[in-house]
């Protein structure tokens, strides 16, 4: 009975010890695996993913340990970031940067330096730094990084075929029932709606909408922005550079809205108004309601940038009306003008992800070596291009390619929110143009043989360019845009920092655009005069001469440190 004992110590205390030790591949197993959630408040307007049967999200939490607790922004954007402002204990671990707030606000870790300085985050030094001009831009007054770009900094050539910038667009088939018409200018672009609307008054049994205006929520900045681009401007935000040999770097700012050029602008859209071609509930309508129509078919054209609709312009697709997606213009006022909308990659400064002071210093640097490993070639091809097999795959040629039923399935939003990370990926740092090993474009749609195929999909489109004599959307818009001016783009001046009186009058003028132009644009006729004078007279209350005082300031900073007009260089 004592051996029977003793001998059951002795295996108890081997297999206790077996127990106790962890092997090197276990320890290995162990920190690989080791769970991160990271918690993230995001602006971005998709659903919420189920990342316990999205493949790519369980592919993240396989791979690299990592789940995520989104927070989807509701209602109003600035509200929402106030109150997390105002309390820094409900701050999550990232949140999505759209200006300085966070950072004047000293809510975000300075990341400079873990970059700079250790190894561990060799892809993201790489990414940021292989432009040196893209860094300073990045880097902030007090000589730190706090945000990473989530878009703009280019790896490799770009290949881009598809345009998400300004236009003013118009459904491919407007453009093919008259012929696919040169249009060039403001004029032409409302006479062909208005030929439309009057043909075909109804779409699917609805009301035809000739055009709308997006007015509601962050995006309203597209009721502002179309004077910039008429005038021949570049995506300047609020603001037109013209040159003034009385200014400091022989450049002066305009605010686009309360100009000439912005009052020309609004008295057509009034008379448009009045004509019956600009949807009356542009003005009370949410984003979601405006975006909802879009995705009806009905509305045959709207000024918006291109990233605002993917999801709309795939639900046509997917509910066969192809034909009534969009083409982008890029109209001017008169022959007097230039149009100038494509512009060349720059890095999104001030757009992406920051991490709070909330989350601990070794959270932070776990959630940054996360990003870090993402950006990796290999991740990135997954969570671009998919899974190897089912989303892609190698022809006999080695050239990587998709089926007609995979291309279409990837334009599917529903089989979007189910397969891929895009709550995540978008905003977070991200490889652009092309792969640095293979060549290949960071879109696999962008691929040459993969874009020649989807045409055979999509006989629109190619009917579309054949009549332009064009191969891409890019194209359409300017085949080879002119090199940024060197302060480009003054939408990524820093805004000035709260407290000031500058910052009261910055958080303040957009608010008056906001309450003024609607009823501008909807005047009756008689009374436009009254309504712009009224806003103009409310712009001068604000102090808005103090702040584009502050505003010329920076301009001028820009142009001693980045350059002036690249206008008359030679385009390559």
């Amino acid at each position: 009975m004592k051996k029977l004992i003793a001998a059951s110590l002795i295996a108890l205390t081997i297999a206790s010890a077996a127990f106790a030790i962890t092997w090197p591949w276990q320890k290995k197993k162990a920190a690989k695996n080791e769970e991160l959630n990271i918690s993230i408040f995001t602006i971005q307007q998709r659903n919420q993913p189920d990342q316990a049967t999205n493949k790519t999200y369980k592919w993240i939490k396989e791979k690299f340990g990592v789940t995520f607790t989104f927070d989807i922004l509701v209602g109003d954007k600035e509200q929402k970031k106030g109150l997390l402002i105002s309390d820094p204990s409900s701050l999550p671990d990232l949140v999505e940067v759209d200006d300085a707030r966070f950072i004047d606000a000293g809510l975000l870790w300075p990341l400079d330096e873990w970059i700079n300085n250790d190894k561990a985050y060799a892809n993201l030094k790489k990414h940021y730094q292989q432009n040196p001009t893209d860094w300073i831009k990045m880097t902030e007054a007090d000589g730190h990084v706090y945000c990473l770009p989530n878009y703009g900094v280019y790896d490799g050539p770009d290949q881009g075929t598809f345009y998400n910038g300004n236009a003013f667009w118009i459904q491919k088939e407007v453009l093919k029932e008259f012929g696919y018409p040169t249009i060039k200018y403001i004029d032409e672009y409302f006479d062909l709606l208005e030929k439309y609307a009057k043909k075909y008054p109804k779409i699917d049994g609805m009301d035809t909408i000739p055009f709308s205006i997006l007015a509601a929520g962050w995006e309203n900045f597209n009721m502002w922005n179309p004077p910039v681009f008429l005038a021949g401007s570049a995506n300047e935000g609020d603001y037109i550079v013209v040159e003034d040999k009385t200014k400091k770097s022989g450049y002066a700012i305009s605010m686009a809205a309360t100009s000439e050029t912005g009052k020309r602008w609004y008295k057509l859209a009034n008379e448009k108004y009045n004509a019956g071609l600009i949807d009356p509930a542009s003005f009370t309508d949410t984003q979601d309601q405006y975006k909802a129509k879009i995705a009806q078919g009905r509305v045959l054209g709207m000024f918006i940038q291109g990233w605002e609709f993917p999801d709309q312009e795939n639900a046509l697709r997917a509910a066969g009306k192809a034909n009534r997606t969009y083409a982008p213009l890029a109209l001017t006022f008169d022959k007097n003008y230039t149009a100038h909308y494509r512009d060349r990659a720059l890095p999104n400064i001030q757009r992406g992800y920051g991490i709070t002071t909330n989350c601990s210093e070794e959270k932070a640097k776990r959630i940054l070596k996360f990003m870090n490993d993402q950006l990796a070639e290999e991740n990135q091809i997954i969570l671009q291009w998919g899974f190897e097999g089912e989303d892609w795959q190698y022809g006999a040629d080695g050239v990587p390619y998709r089926t007609p039923e995979q291309r279409k399935q990837q334009e599917d939003p529903e089989w979007i929110d189910a397969n891929k990370a895009k709550l995540w990926q978008e905003e977070a740092p991200k490889m652009e143009g092309s792969f640095p090993k293979s060549g290949y474009a960071c879109s696999i749609a962008n691929l040459p043989s993969e874009f020649a195929a989807s045409l055979n999909d999509k006989p629109e489109d190619l009917e579309l360019f054949k009549a332009y004599g064009v191969p891409s959307y890019a194209a359409l818009v300017d085949p080879n845009p002119r090199e940024n001016d060197g302060w480009y783009p003054l939408w990524q001046v820093k805004v000035p920092s709260d407290g000031t009186e500058e910052a009261a009058i910055y958080n303040s003028y957009t608010e008056v655009f906001a309450k003024h132009l609607p009823g501008i644009i909807m005047a009756k006729p008689g009374e436009f005069d009254a309504k712009w004078n009224a806003f103009i007279k409310a712009m001068g209350n604000l102090g808005i001469e103090k702040y584009e005082e502050w505003f010329q300031a920076r301009l001028d900073e820009r142009v001693a440190q980045f350059g002036g007009s690249n206008a008359n260089k030679k385009k390559k």
